[in-house]
């Protein structure tokens, strides 16, 4: 990596007035895809993000773009987008998390290292809502509500672009890391409609995944003298069916024996009866997209995504003599309580397009909102119990809803000026948008809590609220709404033949006390010879801090020390926290310098190399478990909140490579090689005590420095055989270099790296007529992460209780994965 110096050089030496396109048109999904089964014929694609101009492909882009083809999601042989997108990004990942409540099925995904919520996705060019849910638990992306990617079923994707650059002044907050833009499928044709049949099971016979999806297409109105219809609608869907899996040390519950007999009165077993792995879910998506032409100058358009999903997950086992947490008289050998998550998404976009006075214009409105619900099954209300002599087993605990709404104006032209050797491309437009975050309140019994109700074997108060998390109190239910206001503009030009230049400018206003930001982006790409180019950008970037960040708030129980403790999020402005040092949050504010080249020596042959440095100030962080000593709120044994907490970095490189070979009568031969490198570090803390040593390894040595992705595919008439083999570098729990430091549950830790794995996955298809068939396996050779130190009781608490593997790996940890599917399509 160049020093940053030299980097900044690079990108002012290529940096020029750079281009950005705020929606993509949905022209773009009618575009030949057949190009994308190749990955060198991905360069001559023409894309639709970070650029305005209808004709810049990805090889003459000013910023590093990728293109995924439906073949590329479907070789992968994951059924949800965010695990196929892990397979296929060496830049992105997205670790499957275990025991981390609400958030075991709403995962969210990283892109360079940075915060989920630095990634903006973009649906048909059009912004997609965040999910309401914050990540609370230690896991990646810990403090974020990003997007679901999963809320999008893979059957309605054309074909996705990921814009791996800054992209705030183009598009707005959240653009700090990239922009990931899933475009639609659209109009009708033949062999574009397609229903199929998938499943799978792991290894170790759980973990069953069964479906049915499909897409079809119509034409809308009359045709008239054997002409293209002048409208379409096309309907995806997806029914998806998911088995729990169990990677805990310890599965049968018979192991956990009375304790009277076998270990005395004080001394709990072991190793409980857990249950650590992917929740069981059932998934219901349907995705409308339509197009219609009201004349030759104005298109109706728009999209409407549906989706319903229930995630059943566990908490941790509450032993029968954690007098303050459970009841015995109703659990006489203790219990293990479960999270039933139904979550809701809708997304609609309602818009017209068209031309007039020389510009294309288009006016739309956008709906996006999720909703979470917290069904507890098999758990208890001690404090009610013991107050009143009586407590349900299931709760309703209250629930979480986001809201987006967007009403867009945007514009573009050519001018042909005369001091210009080509057209300069000119497009604006204003915005306005609402965010909207509600918060329930759950029923009285999950959250009654009686301070007087006094434990008499360790003289504590009995926990409040339904066990494993607590209900919300009608007092923390609210609706917080924000609006702001925002204008941009965007240049491109093609000053000579071998010289493309661009700039974007920002400006955005919001109502909340916020205040105003702005943000700008200059690229330029220089074109050497007929085969090779350079490119870089140079931009400032921001984030505004969710509402679900300022106003989110929560009980939940946690392990600490082989106990459990009640730990509460509280919101920034809450007096509790303001005593310990809670601020009202600000934007992130980021800049970021790139700069990569192209080469193209042949047809058959291309490669791309990016390096870039995002640094984001002020960044949004959730803070240390703090010790709760404030006998006015004795419902909480510790408290945490978020707050603009650190400095944060991110170094790297990606490379691509892509070729492709002809074997005459044997077929031919398509591979890729990627790779990324990635660093990140934390260069300044706001306050040690509220962000210490731990959670800075978390955002460090969380997520792996080095991914390679090696992909082939070997065509044989009717025959392809698709391999992929990642590499995922190692991750550690705490930095090696500090071994006194703290744990997530504050507990002294030793530290662990878990090694670097290579994963191989396989499929092989054939087809014959309309009819493909395809088989295949993840995980071949059954790769598992490095387990976690089990005589490390103090350091690891999940090793305490009998969890074999860290929710850090970034493959899972439920081994090899089987899988085939039948497809039909006309």
């Amino acid at each position: 990596m160049p020093c940053k110096r030299h980097a900044l050089w690079l990108s002012m030496v290529f940096a020029g007035l750079a281009v950005s396109s705020l929606h993509a048109q949905d022209n773009a999904s009618q575009n030949d895809t057949s190009q994308q089964n190749s990955n060198v014929k991905q360069l001559q694609q023409v894309i639709v993000t970070g650029t305005r101009t209808t004709d810049r492909t990805v090889a003459e882009s000013l910023s590093p773009v990728d293109v995924i083809s439906p073949q590329d999601l479907a070789a992968t042989g994951q059924t949800d987008l965010a695990s196929a997108l892990n397979v296929l990004l060496p830049s992105l990942d997205f670790p499957h998390t275990a025991i981390t409540d609400g958030n075991d099925g709403l995962r969210p995904a990283t892109l360079r290292g940075l915060s989920p919520d630095d990634v903006l996705v973009l649906v048909n060019g059009k912004r997609y809502h965040t999910s309401s849910l914050i990540n609370y638990n230690y896991a990646v992306g810990r403090g974020s509500a990003p997007v679901d990617f999963n809320s999008i079923p893979m059957s309605a994707i054309d074909h996705i672009e990921v814009l791996r650059d800054g992209a705030a002044a183009q598009y707005g907050s959240d653009a700090i890391a990239g922009v990931v833009n899933v475009i639609l499928k659209g109009a009708p044709g033949a062999g574009k409609n397609e229903i199929d049949t998938y499943g799978g099971i792991m290894d170790k016979g759980d973990g069953a995944n069964n479906g049915v999806e499909g897409t079809v297409a119509v034409p809308l109105g009359n045709a008239g003298n054997g002409a293209t219809a002048p409208g379409w609608l096309r309907l995806s869907f997806n029914y998806q069916s998911v088995m729990s899996t169990n990677r805990a040390a310890v599965t049968d519950p018979t192991v956990n024996y009375p304790p009277a007999v076998f270990y005395g009165t004080n001394f709990p077993p072991p190793t409980p009866y857990e249950r650590y792995g992917e929740p069981a879910q059932k998934i219901y998506q349907a995705v409308i997209n339509f197009q219609y032409d009201l004349n030759s100058n104005a298109q109706l358009y728009g999209f409407l995504d549906l989706s319903k999903r229930t995630a059943k997950s566990n908490g941790f086992w509450r032993f029968w003599n954690n007098y303050d947490n459970t009841v015995p008289a109703v659990y006489p050998n203790g219990f293990l309580p479960q999270f039933d998550n139904p979550t809701k998404d809708y997304q609609g976009v309602f818009g017209v397009r068209g031309k007039a006075l020389g510009w294309n214009w288009d006016l739309s409105a956008n709906y996006g909102e999720n909703n979470l619900q917290f069904d507890i099954q098999n758990s208890i209300n001690s404090n009610l119990y013991y107050s009143t002599g009586y407590s349900p087993t299931s709760f309703y605990a209250g629930s979480y809803t986001t809201r987006l709404f967007t009403l867009d104006l945007d514009a573009n032209r050519e001018f042909d000026l005369g001091f210009l050797k080509n057209p300069l491309s000119v497009a604006w437009g204003v915005e306005f948008k609402q965010d909207t975050y509600a918060v329930g309140s759950g029923d009285a019994a999950s959250w009654y809590f009686n301070p007087n109700t006094i434990d008499p074997n360790t003289g504590d108060v009995y926990t409040a609220g339904s066990q494993v998390w607590g209900g919300i109190k009608p007092s923390l239910a609210g609706t917080w709404k924000r609006n702001n206001g925002a204008v941009y503009i965007d240049l491109e030009n093609d000053l000579t033949d071998k010289l493309s230049v661009g700039a974007a400018g920002r400006f955005e206003d919001y109502d909340d006390g916020i205040g105003s930001v702005a943000a700008g982006k200059l690229s330029a790409r220089y074109q050497f010879t007929d085969t090779f180019a350079l490119r870089g950008t140079v931009s400032n970037g921001f984030r505004a801090p969710s509402l679900a960040q300022m106003n989110y708030s929560s009980t939940v129980t946690l392990v600490e020390n082989e106990q459990l403790v009640q730990v509460g999020t509280l919101r920034p402005n809450n007096p509790l926290a303001i005593s310990y040092g809670a601020k009202p949050l600000t934007p992130e504010q980021s800049t970021n310098i790139s700069v990569g080249s192209v080469w193209q020596p042949s047809n058959h042959f291309s490669s791309t190399v990016d390096l870039y440095q995002v640094r984001v100030n002020h960044q949004i962080v959730y803070s240390d478990q703090m010790n709760n000593t404030n006998p006015n709120y004795p419902q909480y044994g510790e408290i945490q909140f978020f707050l603009n907490g650190a400095d944060v970095t991110s170094r790297g490189a990606d490379v691509v490579f892509n070729g492709i070979q002809d074997l005459g009568n044997w077929g031919s031969l398509v591979g890729s090689v990627s790779a990324n490198y990635n660093r990140i570090s934390v260069t300044g803390v706001t306050n040690p005590t509220l962000f210490g040593p731990y959670s800075q390894a978390l955002l460090t040595d969380g997520t792996p420095r080095t991914k390679y992705v090696f992909s082939g595919d070997w065509n044989y008439h009717h025959f392809k055989l698709h391999a992929d083999v990642t590499r995922y570098g190692e991750v550690s729990e705490i930095t090696i270099d500090t071994p006194q430091s703290i744990n997530d549950f504050g507990a002294p830790s030793v530290g662990q790296i878990y090694a670097a794995r290579w994963i191989t996955d396989l499929t092989a298809s054939y087809n014959w007529r309309q009819w493909t068939f395809s088989a295949g396996v993840d995980n071949l050779f059954n790769q598992y992460p490095t387990k976690v130190i089990l005589p490390n009781i103090a350091g690891d608490e999940y090793a305490a209780v009998g969890l074999q593997y860290s929710s850090l790996s970034p493959f899972g940890f439920d081994g090899r994965y089987w899988f085939g599917k039948i497809a039909y399509n006309w």
